[in-house]
């Protein structure tokens, strides 16, 4: 099967725009280049907005201090609440990387957006980040009004490997009687780690995510937890009972199937679920290129799905 065409603008754009360390191609190499691999890890340069308040603060986590970035609409009123789970392989990235998508929600979807800097892999493989973020979640329920959120009014986001830490906290809640999470949204989730999906055999050579990375984060998370539902959800028996849901999955991205598999999975457990399959975007791409047009129109679509959910 031929690989569909990407979209012309991210097309150019992958071709001729600087994304600092982030590969657009060869993800695996710097993965396994220690030298690259540390700058990658690096707290980008972080966009301002004026129209949200922007702050650390720090709670106990389960391997000590857990470091939550909170943004804030500046407003007096009480807000809901989004989690959000970054992504990275589940070897980099941090609340910074993914500023942009944060401030969004926040401004746009009238929430406060909880972004949490959980423990990374290979030095801390699965359940370390599932555990941070849900210690996260525990606290944010218990905690909200030191936010100036609604803790009856809690969602969870993530995106690529904090789709899948998203989806398992979700998942977590429902099994141990945890908070009350009104929304899941998940972008381009990885939830599978079998990789046997139509996608991930036949996009090995994609740009921004291939096949040998996808190996490589899979190996380094989770190691010998490849069927425990709360390392990879699509793995739980039961998806009945999960708040409704939103995911969007990229046409050209080696994730893409497993998103829809899952979509499917929880539709027919019940779970009220809205499937967005982008046409002609690859892995990331409404992170790398948030200008980009078919970028607008997803994190438009992310953010009014956010809001129909968390302002009924």
């Amino acid at each position: 099967m031929s690989v569909p065409a990407v979209d012309p603008e991210l097309r150019t754009l992958l071709e001729t725009a600087d994304t600092g360390v982030f590969p657009v191609h060869g993800l695996d190499a710097v993965l396994a280049d220690p030298g690259r691999y540390a700058l990658l890890r690096a707290r980008p340069d972080t966009p301002a907005d004026d129209q949200v308040e922007v702050r650390d603060l720090f709670i106990p986590g389960p391997g000590g201090q857990l470091r939550l970035r909170i943004y804030r609409p500046d407003t007096p009123d009480v807000l809901p609440v989004v989690l959000y789970v970054h992504g990275g392989a589940y070897t980099y990235g941090s609340p910074e990387a993914e500023e942009g998508r944060s401030l969004r929600y926040a401004r746009d979807a009238r929430a406060v957006v909880v972004s949490v800097d959980y423990r990374l892999a290979p030095e801390h493989p699965f359940p370390a980040a599932a555990d941070d973020v849900y210690a996260a979640l525990v606290w944010v329920a218990a905690n909200a009004g030191e936010v100036g959120g609604d803790p009856a009014r809690i969602a969870v986001a993530g995106g690529s490997a904090g789709g899948n830490i998203a989806a398992s906290t979700v998942l977590r809640a429902r099994d141990q009687a945890g908070p009350r999470i009104l929304f899941q949204l998940l972008t381009y989730p990885g939830v599978d780690a079998g990789l046997t999906t139509h996608s991930a055999r036949e996009f090995t050579d994609t740009p921004v995510l291939n096949r040998a990375a996808l190996e490589w984060a899979v190996r380094y998370y989770a190691k010998d937890s490849h069927a425990d539902p709360y390392a990879f959800p699509i793995r739980a028996a039961d998806l009945g009972g999960l708040p409704p849901t939103y995911i969007a999955v990229a046409e050209i991205d080696p994730l893409r199937d497993e998103g829809r598999d899952y979509a499917a999975r929880l539709s027919a457990a019940g779970v009220t679920t809205e499937l967005v399959q982008v046409p002609g975007a690859v892995h990331g791409f409404d992170l790398l290129f948030p200008s980009a047009r078919i970028s607008e129109r997803s994190l438009a679509d992310q953010v009014r799905a956010l809001h129909d959910a968390l302002h009924p």
